[in-house]
């Protein structure tokens, strides 16, 4: 009988780079904006202060989001939407953040693909500088488990 061939393992990764998590940050930021209309801090530290109309429906949060040409800037009762929003009213928050997901799409897709080529043309143009850094002060200051 054949042997089986063996799954292959995935590896981790033994560094943390922080241009990764800079990079990572600026999607959070890119899609907190739009469907949030805050930054991933805010999201999570910011006031509950979104306060729907007492006869607010889901067609009358659709249509204020089409007042602006399509692109949603204003809600009803609330500006930004928190995680404390969702909480407390989470029937609103989530008819007013898929609403702005829906109308904000394009231009979120749109810049993801603009930072993630920027991201990458930048690694390949600072190669050997990054590596000249990592290896002569990153590595000794913050050791070898952390990398630009």
């Amino acid at each position: 009988m054949a042997r089986r061939a063996k799954a292959k393992r995935t590896r981790r990764r033994k560094t943390f780079s922080l241009l990764n998590a800079a990079e990572s940050f600026g999607y959070a930021t890119i899609l907190s904006q739009g469907i949030f209309r805050t930054n991933p801090v805010n999201f999570v530290l910011g006031d509950t202060d979104l306060s729907p109309s007492t006869t607010w429906t889901q067609e009358g949060v659709m249509n204020s989001a089409n007042v602006l040409g399509g692109t949603f800037l204003e809600s009803i009762g609330g500006d930004q939407v928190t995680l404390g929003d969702i909480l407390k009213e989470p029937g609103y928050a989530f008819a007013v953040s898929s609403r702005r997901a829906m109308a904000n799409a394009p231009a979120m897709a749109i810049q993801s693909i603009a930072l993630g080529a920027g991201f990458r043309i930048m690694k390949r143009l600072l190669r050997v500088p990054l590596n000249n850094v990592n290896r002569n002060l990153v590595k000794p200051v913050l050791g070898a488990g952390v990398r630009i």
